[in-house]
């Protein structure tokens, strides 16, 4: 019986590398479970980048879409009319759907195709609130009984 951990162990991008690598572990027996092909880059300070290797793909043939904090990167060829012969064929056109976990906070932030690579720019932004700040201790006031300290509403 075969277990389909996909769904759990997507790469959460955001959230560090622990989670790519065990998708990769949990997925190396599976046939073209690398297709197409893809890098998760570190570009800066919460910025991301995926770069999908997509060789005979146009970029009107790609699609990029965000929803429920997951990445779906499409590519659709349409149907050749006449069907190709191969003695060898190596190279993998085949539709595709590849889907990513995106971590709290991360977004797209772009997207640009060159030479059969598709590079999705990711940024994670926290919320200023969320963000840890230094909060100042003050050693000359008095210390206040608790009924003292209640502030008043106003």
């Amino acid at each position: 019986m075969r277990v389909e951990y996909t769904p759990i162990y997507r790469p959460n991008l955001g959230l560090g590398q622990w989670a790519a690598m065990l998708d990769g572990i949990l997925q190396s027996d599976r046939p073209n479970h690398e297709y197409p092909a893809f890098d998760i880059e570190v570009v800066g300070d919460n910025q991301f980048a995926i770069s999908l290797a997509v060789p005979g793909f146009s970029p009107d043939q790609l699609s990029i879409e965000t929803e429920n904090k997951v990445l779906t990167v499409k590519g659709e060829k349409p149907q050749d009319a006449e069907k190709r012969r191969f003695l060898h064929q190596g190279i993998f056109s085949r539709n595709f759907e590849r889907r990513f976990n995106l971590a709290e906070h991360t977004e797209v932030n772009g997207a640009h195709y060159r030479d059969g690579l598709l590079t999705v720019r990711l940024v994670k932004r926290i919320p200023e609130a969320m963000k840890p700040r230094r909060i100042e201790i003050d050693n000359v006031g008095q210390v206040l009984s608790p009924a003292q300290a209640t502030l008043p509403i106003a």
